[in-house]
């Protein structure tokens, strides 16, 4: 089905809405300049060398959300700085994404990315890490915000805890809206250097697009075009707005 006229199954290039992440883009007219040239999904990393960050007040956030908004950001993505599997204790890490859930607020973001460490570097056990999901997917639907947890092909472990997160919203154990359930943002940059069989990555994730949009991050134009060769229905899903697509930004190369 389509959601609008735009949607078709096979959209050419320039109909695609494939957005952008401003990684590394210091200047709001930088960045505003980059989401005109790829209107659609835009992410924002947070950090202190970042656009968006701490320092900012709720007007300049507000303000910068409208700006990037009027650019053609759709949606606003708010990038965490801190992994679930950072080595410091369980209550800073929910400390640091509370506060980038506000950031996210106020920007008028619909999503905050939150990064796993690889799979060889994860010090929580998983009992932990889904207690500390639990409690960011209570506050990040009190603040309006979808929480995405970002993998690399999504391991049996996460799609697991993603379940269990969905099983207690459905049971009332947690409350958050059905409108901002937990999803994924796909690292295919990151499946892509293991040498995951990404048409094996997607289906394991599609059952998830019945909850959520699937965000696919961490890939340029070329990887995207051959994914959508090898994936049909991952190209499928994203002119329905099912997936949104982050192409890698302007930020490293504009040093």
């Amino acid at each position: 089905m389509q959601d609008n006229p735009s949607d078709r199954p096979r959209p050419s290039r320039q109909q695609r809405a494939h957005g952008v992440s401003l990684d590394g883009v210091h200047e709001l007219a930088a960045a505003v300049e980059a989401v005109r040239e790829h209107p659609g999904p835009v992410e924002l990393p947070v950090g202190p060398d970042q656009l968006a960050g701490r320092h900012l007040g709720a007007l300049p956030r507000r303000q910068m959300g409208e700006a990037l908004r009027e650019a053609g950001a759709d949606p606003l993505l708010v990038r965490a700085t801190v992994s679930l599997d950072d080595d410091i204790p369980d209550e800073g890490v929910i400390a640091v994404l509370d506060d980038h859930l506000s950031l996210a607020a106020g920007l008028g973001a619909r999503f905050l990315v939150v990064p796993r460490a690889g799979v060889d570097n994860r010090g929580r056990s998983e009992e932990r890490v889904y207690s500390m999901l639990a409690a960011l997917a209570e506050a990040a639907s009190a603040h309006g915000v979808h929480l995405l947890l970002e993998t690399e092909g999504a391991t049996e472990d996460e799609l697991d805890l993603l379940g269990a997160l969905e099983r207690a919203r459905e049971e009332g154990v947690l409350d958050v809206d059905d409108r901002y359930v937990a999803s994924v943002a796909w690292n295919v940059g990151g499946s892509t250097g293991a040498g995951e069989d990404l048409a094996a990555a997607f289906q394991r994730m599609r059952p998830l697009l019945d909850r959520a949009p699937l965000v696919l991050r961490g890939l340029d134009e070329a990887t995207l075009e051959a994914l959508f060769a090898a994936v049909p229905d991952l190209e499928e899903a994203a002119a329905q707005r099912r997936v949104l697509v982050l192409l890698d930004g302007p930020g490293p190369a504009a040093g």
